[in-house]
């Protein structure tokens, strides 16, 4: 069971169905809830939330009874969300205290505080401030 008492990487809000997803093996370990892009089809964490592919956001592996907390293996397959404006989902955080309406960035495949050059990638959606260790997840929205 997820320490953060989160058990889905999708959260709700408006968004088609099916959600847009893109499939590709993973490019080492995965944590479900990962922020990443699809490099010759290999999904690899972001660095920096500025490489010129589209971000994508690492599901759990439902389809192997995995949940959010098991680590999709490299080389296994990734089925990742393509976030859209109004979309609600779990992704992993960086070491830190966050707060509803808050701007996030993307480090190293997690949300962290926007830092002064750094691309705002959504607001966090919590309903109370969180201080999160290092892999824990955060609700954000996109718009």
């Amino acid at each position: 069971m997820a320490k953060d008492g989160k058990h889905v990487i999708h959260a709700g809000g408006v968004f088609p169905n099916p959600l847009l997803n893109r499939e590709g093996a993973a490019a080492a370990a995965t944590a479900p809830g990962t922020i990443g892009f699809f490099d010759a089809a290999k999904f690899t964490a972001s660095v920096a939330g500025a490489e010129s592919a589209i971000l994508y956001v690492a599901n759990m592996d439902y389809l192997r009874c995995m949940g959010v907390d098991d680590a999709i293996a490299a080389g296994e397959n990734v089925v990742a969300i393509q976030p859209l404006p109004g979309l609600f989902l779990n992704v992993r955080a960086a070491a830190g205290t966050y707060k509803k309406g808050q701007p996030v960035a993307v480090a190293n495949g997690r949300i962290t505080a926007v830092a002064a050059d750094a691309a705002v990638f959504a607001y966090v959606e919590e309903d109370k401030p969180v201080t999160a260790v290092a892999g824990d997840l955060i609700r954000v929205v996109f718009k």
